[in-house]
Parts: structure tokens; C-alpha cells; sequence
């Protein structure tokens, strides 16, 4: 029987007697030879592994809902609402990765707006060393989903890297990414730059299913004439089983080029 069922089960008898079972493996730690296995590992009387429920593959699927306010500099109280997708295929040390978001929200005017974000596709290679130090680089396109009517909107390109510091429950990390901007401003009114981002910030699992990080963002504006982008951000996911997950995020505007808030609420599927 898979360890979820075993810990519920357990949910329930805890009140009915004295049971310690530290790896929710479903053998008590006093009968336990193998402490510690992992959630995806079925375990045999002794609590030792028989069988991985681990494969060199795996994929996750994420919905979500996302809010935001626009950044002061672009228009007052305009809410802007949106529908993602995200899809994610892991092979090895190896990912392929899309996304895509459909927005929909009124304008200034009262006119109702909607479409496609530019859409993300990449890929990019991801390792543990020292059994505490995660690694990551991968690089993509962003297509021209996104239309509008001044705007020449071509492919852009982007890298990125990114590191993460596991010790015991705390996790430091840090990300960089660079963007190759390709688009045009037909009136030739704005003029588009590159831009770099950074995030740093530090994370802690307050149990084995939850996990909650603090963050500090920083972005250069694709247009030359305005400020840099500045957030900080807050992080919540919690795993329901070994299959579901969903996440929290929300993000503070500390510029005045930045969204004023953010919210988003995801739920994703792993298989």
C-alpha cells in the first residue's frame, strides 16, 4: 500500500494509541531497520525499500489563476485577471518546459481587452552536488502570442540560471536570467531594451508537505524610458499527496514601474 494511505490511516488511529512513525513509511520507529525512506518508496514489515515509485521521467502539469494591479506608471486601479497553463517534462537531469497565460480584463475606456501573453517554450539542465547544492541552466523563446496594435511583437530569447543551498529544513537561492528583446514600436514613440532579472531571497519547510520563501525581484523594463522593476515577493506551496500540489504567491510593487500587487493561486498535477 502506497504511504499516503498508511498515513492517513494513522491520521486517524493517533488518538486511539501510542505510535511513532518519523518516515511515514507505516512502521513504527521502534520496528523500522530503514529510517528515513522516502515518500516515493514501498516498503516492506521491516520499513526497508522493495519498490520506487521514482522514474528517470516524470511530468507536471500547473493551472492557474493570477491577479494583478498595473504599476502606477501605466494606468491607475486597472485589475488585471489571467488563466495559465504550464507544462513540464523532466528526463534525468534533463527539461522541456511551456507556458502561457490568457488574460481578459476591461481598459481604461471601459473596452473589454483578452488574448494570449507571448507563450514560453525551453529547456535546460538541473543537478544536486553534495546532496545540498541544486543547479540549474536553461534557455528558450518566447513566442509572439501577445497582440497588439502599435506593437511589432517578434520572438524574444532568454537564458537563465539559477541556485539553490538546502540545509536541513532552511534553503537559500538565488536566479538570473537575460532576455533578448526583438520587438518594435511601429510609432516609433517607445524604444525596446534587453533586460536582466535577478531574484534572491531564503525558504524553510515547516513540514514535510509545506514549504513558505520570502524573495526580493529585480527586472530592467523592456522600454528604454522606464524605471526598473523592483517586487518582493512571498511563497507558499503545500503538497496534498504525492501526485497534487498547489501554490500561493503574491508580490509587492516596490517601484512604481512594478504591478502594485500580484497574486496567484496554482494547482499542479505530477505523474
Amino acid at each position: 500500500m502506497y504511504k499516503i494511505y498508511i498515513f492517513l490511516f494513522f491520521i486517524v488511529t493517533l488518538q486511539l494509541q501510542a505510535y511513532v512513525d518519523s518516515d511515514l513509511d507505516g512502521v513504527a520507529d521502534s520496528d523500522d531497520k530503514c529510517p528515513n525512506t522516502p515518500l516515493s518508496e514501498l516498503v516492506n514489515k521491516e520499513g526497508c525499500s522493495i519498490k520506487t515509485l521514482y522514474h528517470e521521467y516524470h511530468f507536471d502539469v500547473v493551472y492557474g489563476f493570477n491577479y494583478a494591479d498595473t504599476a502606477p506608471l501605466v494606468a491607475k486601479h486597472l485589475n488585471i485577471p489571467s488563466f495559465s497553463l504550464r507544462a513540464d517534462m523532466y528526463y534525468k537531469n534533463y527539461y522541456l518546459q511551456t507556458y502561457t497565460a490568457y488574460f481578459v480584463h476591461s481598459d481604461a475606456n471601459g473596452d473589454i481587452q483578452n488574448g494570449f501573453y507571448d507563450t514560453f517554450v525551453g529547456g535546460g539542465y538541473q543537478k544536486y552536488f553534495f546532496e545540498s547544492l541544486f543547479v540549474s541552466v536553461g534557455a528558450g523563446a518566447l513566442f509572439p502570442t501577445y497582440h497588439d496594435s502599435v506593437i511589432q511583437n517578434n520572438t524574444d530569447y532568454q537564458t537563465q540560471a539559477s541556485l539553490s543551498y538546502v540545509h536541513k529544513n532552511f534553503t537559500l537561492f538565488g536566479s538570473y536570467s537575460y532576455t533578448l528583446i526583438n520587438d518594435k514600436d511601429t510609432t516609433k514613440v517607445s524604444t525596446f531594451q534587453n533586460t536582466n532579472a535577478y531574484s534572491v531571497g531564503a525558504g524553510r519547510y515547516i513540514s514535510k508537505k509545506t514549504y513558505l520563501s520570502l524573495s526580493y525581484n529585480f527586472s530592467n523594463s523592456v522600454y528604454t524610458d522606464v524605471s526598473d522593476l523592483s517586487t518582493a515577493s512571498a511563497y507558499l506551496s503545500y503538497t496534498i499527496n504525492p501526485h497534487k500540489y498547489f501554490l500561493l504567491r503574491y508580490s509587492y510593487g516596490l517601484s512604481k514601474s512594478a504591478n502594485q500587487n500580484s497574486f496567484s493561486l496554482l494547482v499542479g498535477h505530477h505523474f
